[in-house]
């Protein structure tokens, strides 16, 4: 029996005060950094002092840092980004391509350094609840938990965990 929830096998992009050396960097305690990333969109800064990619901005990057983390460590994350009040407008699960920064600091945007990773995007406007029915509400953090416990007899790697929720979300607009 393979316990996947203890296993550096979820893949996140942080931007801000998670990243190492950073004031709130021991949420990611356990770990794997993985190296400098950068996507399309202009980082901001909010009135309240958190800080969130505005993806309106197309000619703009924002760098940040690949973590591979445990299940575990995903819903510590989880708690500061979408539940506790360090940040009042929270942030929600998501996911968004990234790319590899190499020493040359040039933003090429090639699909051989191309990924795919979790990151919280801030929450901007309520989330509608499908049918009116929480029970029906979309968790991803929940779906991560429960397709790691259900794949009990195997590893499950990081593509099939971004397959997973990718195919969980697709109907969702962000």
């Amino acid at each position: 029996m393979v316990e996947n929830c203890n296993q550096n096998n979820i893949r996140i992009f942080v931007f801000g005060t998670l990243r190492v050396g950073e004031r709130l960097d021991f949420y990611m305690d356990g770990s794997k950094p993985c190296g400098l990333y950068y996507t399309n969109g202009q980082l901001m800064k909010a009135e309240n002092g958190s800080v969130y990619i505005d993806f309106s901005y197309k000619s703009a990057i924002t760098i940040g840092e690949l973590h591979i983390v445990n299940y575990y460590c995903l819903q510590r994350i989880n708690h500061l980004e979408a539940v506790s009040g360090e940040f009042p407008k929270g942030y929600d699960l998501a996911i968004l391509p990234i790319w590899k920064l190499h020493k040359s600091g040039e933003y090429t945007f090639k699909d051989e350094d191309l990924t795919i990773a979790f990151f919280y995007r801030r929450r901007n406007e309520p989330v509608k609840i499908l049918g009116g029915d929480y029970t029906l509400h979309l968790d991803p953090i929940k779906h991560i938990g429960d397709f790691l416990r259900r794949e009990s007899d195997k590893f499950v790697g990081e593509e099939e965990i971004i397959a997973s929720v990718k195919k969980l979300l697709e109907d969702v607009e962000f």
